[in-house]
């Protein structure tokens, strides 16, 4: 069942997905303000398909912890979810991804007009130089900057390494750095076809302050957000 519920799914949010690129194409020659309104209606759809057709609706917790200014999300990656989630509880994200996604057609001028960070992962010192620009300038407009500190998407129980860019930015953006430890994969699998129903949660941990130490931020970041990740996995399997 959860097969034809999964297969039904992806039919639909990605019918709705490419109409929806279509038909807002006039609004890249806008004012942001109106794209920022054209992708939360995008979202809301997919939101709503999730829930109707798969049964899986999802949960922010510890929002108190998101301070109202700038500051960076450090957030788990285990699914397509994630990508999308943060616009539910923030207002303008700016998310650092990856350069190759600006060349995908129809996605790719939205992301440019989203005004994102981009960032080419084989491009050495000198990108990172770069992205920690970006990373400043978008901080500086008041704006949340959202990185997947791990790189890629895991597996719900995988303890993955951070990179050491999020170091490199906490060390020279001075804002407080939000650690988020999802279970988004245990129902929606980075390889996996067959969603699950249930509830999918992220919780936003105590934000670590600027000016620690990096193998102190290093340690309280990694710590919090596996930590987390291992206590919502096994929420989500005891039911």
């Amino acid at each position: 069942m959860m097969f034809v519920r999964s297969l039904f799914f992806n039919i639909v949010s990605f019918t709705w997905t490419f109409a929806l690129l279509f038909l807002f194409t006039p609004i890249l020659l806008l004012p942001r303000a109106l794209m920022l309104a054209a992708i939360r209606y995008w979202i809301a759809g997919i939101f709503a398909f999730q829930r109707a057709v798969l049964r899986l609706d999802f949960e922010f917790r510890g929002l108190d912890n998101l301070p109202e200014g700038p500051c960076i999300i450090a957030s788990a990656h285990q699914s397509a979810w994630d990508t999308v989630a943060f616009y539910a509880v923030v207002d303008d994200p700016a998310f650092v991804l990856k350069r190759e996604l600006y060349r995908v057609p129809m996605f790719g001028p939205y992301a440019r007009r989203l005004d994102m960070i981009a960032i080419d992962r084989s491009g050495g010192a000198g990108e990172v130089r770069r992205m920690m620009r970006d990373v400043a300038d978008k901080l500086f407009t008041g704006r949340k900057v959202v990185i997947f500190p791990g790189g890629t998407r895991s597996m719900p129980d995988e303890i993955v390494p951070l990179k050491s860019g999020i170091t490199a930015l906490y060390r020279r953006s001075n804002v407080p750095v939000v650690p988020v430890s999802l279970n988004s994969g245990h129902f929606w699998g980075r390889r996996s076809f067959r969603k699950k129903p249930g509830c999918i949660v992220a919780q936003f941990h105590k934000p670590v302050p600027p000016g620690l130490d990096p193998p102190e931020f290093d340690r309280l970041l990694s710590n919090a957000i596996h930590g987390g990740n291992r206590k919502l996995l096994q929420e989500a399997v005891e039911g």
